[in-house]
């Protein structure tokens, strides 16, 4: 069994790439030109996906700050 520390830090990097994903999306969306491309539908599904992406971000969040306070 991993230690809590190594859950941590495992979490932490995680959190990290999708923070990185999500920075990504939100710039993708941001441009019209990019969006246009892609068309109505997929955009509004790339919405969701980013929606999505950042409530795991807070469940990432919320699950690192309660493995902090237990250590």
């Amino acid at each position: 069994m991993k230690s809590t520390e190594q859950v941590i830090k495992e979490l932490k990097q995680e959190k990290a790439e999708l923070s990185e994903k999500v920075v990504k999306l939100e710039n993708f969306l941001s441009d019209k030109t990019k969006t246009d491309l892609v068309g109505a539908l997929q955009v509004r599904l790339m919405q969701h996906q980013l929606e999505c992406m950042i409530e795991y971000v807070t469940v990432l969040n919320n699950r690192i700050y309660v493995l902090e306070l237990t250590r």
